[in-house]
């Protein structure tokens, strides 16, 4: 394979894998977002191997230049969306924590009531 070939061919590879983490942010599956960058990063590696184009005719520098620039927007599209969900599960987070502070109160206020370790006090046996 040669040298540009190769460069296409990891190119397209990277797109295939922006794509698929468009879509597992989508359904916030995160755990195969992370699988996903750490593929994205090796190809990067890759990638950077080819740095300079020289081996590039000015229409193939032109294409590739040209999908890099929707993979530019593609990705971030991608880092809006994960800051959304970022931020949409630290309000979630807040509200449960108020939610657990309420339910603490409203434990320690009527808990006692319902203990089952305290003794129930009668007057049977009293008199």
């Amino acid at each position: 394979m040669t040298e540009t070939r190769k460069r296409f061919a990891l190119l397209g590879a990277y797109e295939e894998l922006t794509e698929k983490e468009t879509f597992c942010l989508k359904e916030a599956n995160f755990d195969a977002v992370k699988e996903v960058q750490a593929k994205k990063a090796k190809l990067v590696g890759e990638l950077q191997r080819f740095e300079g184009g020289g081996q590039l005719s000015p229409s193939e520098k032109e294409e590739f230049n040209s999908r890099i620039e929707i993979l530019l927007g593609s990705e971030k599209e991608n880092e809006a969306l994960l800051e959304a969900l970022k931020s949409e599960n630290r309000a979630q987070f807040k509200s449960l924590v108020k939610q657990s502070n309420s339910v603490s109160k409203i434990r320690k206020a009527y808990g006692s009531a319902s203990n089952p370790t305290t003794p129930t006090r009668t007057l049977k046996g009293q008199a």
